[in-house]
C-alpha cells in the first residue's frame, strides 16, 4: 500500500511539473512590439535584422480581435514612419497565408531614429483605427557592393589581461616570512 502511494505521489510529481515547465512565462517575444486598440491586438515584429537605411525593411504584423481573440482575415492597413527632418515612408499591409497574418516593407532613406505607426480596420466600411506610436532605431547604410558581415560599432576590448608582476605591491600589508 506504501509502495502504491509513494508511486502515485511520485507520478503526481512528474505530471506537475512537466505541466508548469509546458506554461510559457506569459512574457512577449523577443523583439516583439504589442499594442492594444478599440477593437485589434496587434503584434509588430520586424523581419530584417538589423534595420538599416536604403535597404528594405520587413515588418511582420499580426492581428486579433480584441474580444475574441480570433484572426483577422481580409483587413486593410498600412505601417508609416517620420523622422526628425520630416522624412515620411508608408505602405500598405498585404495578407500572407497565414491566419490573421500581413506583411509590409518600408525603405528608410536616413539613418537615425524614426517614429513610427500603424493604422488597420478589419475592412473597408469601418474607420481606420491606430495604435500607439513607437521608435525605431535606423542605422546607416552598407557601402555600396559591401558584402561583409557588420562589425560593431563598440571599440574592442583588451584580450591582454595585466601581468600580476607589474602590479605595485599593496604598502599596508605585512611580509610573511
Amino acid at each position: 500500500m506504501k509502495l502504491l502511494r509513494a508511486c502515485a505521489v511520485f507520478l503526481l510529481a512528474i505530471v506537475g511539473g512537466l505541466s508548469v515547465a509546458a506554461c510559457g512565462s506569459g512574457t512577449a517575444p523577443l523583439n516583439e512590439l504589442r499594442f492594444v486598440t478599440d477593437s485589434f491586438v496587434v503584434r509588430v515584429t520586424v523581419e530584417s535584422k538589423p534595420t538599416r537605411a536604403l535597404e528594405p525593411t520587413y515588418w511582420r504584423v499580426i492581428v486579433n480581435d480584441v474580444h475574441t481573440g480570433k484572426p483577422i482575415q481580409g483587413g486593410q492597413g498600412r505601417v508609416f514612419a517620420t523622422n526628425k527632418d520630416r522624412k515620411t515612408v508608408a505602405n500598405g499591409l498585404e495578407e500572407t497565408g497565414e491566419l490573421g497574418t500581413y506583411r509590409t516593407n518600408l525603405m528608410f532613406v536616413t539613418a537615425g531614429m524614426w517614429a513610427m505607426g500603424l493604422q488597420f480596420r478589419a475592412d473597408s466600411t469601418k474607420a481606420l483605427q491606430r495604435t500607439q506610436d513607437w521608435t525605431q532605431d535606423i542605422l546607416s547604410a552598407d557601402e555600396p557592393g559591401d558584402f561583409s558581415t557588420p562589425q560593431s560599432a563598440r571599440p574592442a576590448e583588451p584580450t591582454v589581461k595585466p601581468n600580476r608582476k607589474t602590479v605595485t605591491p599593496d604598502s599596508t600589508r605585512k611580509k610573511v616570512p
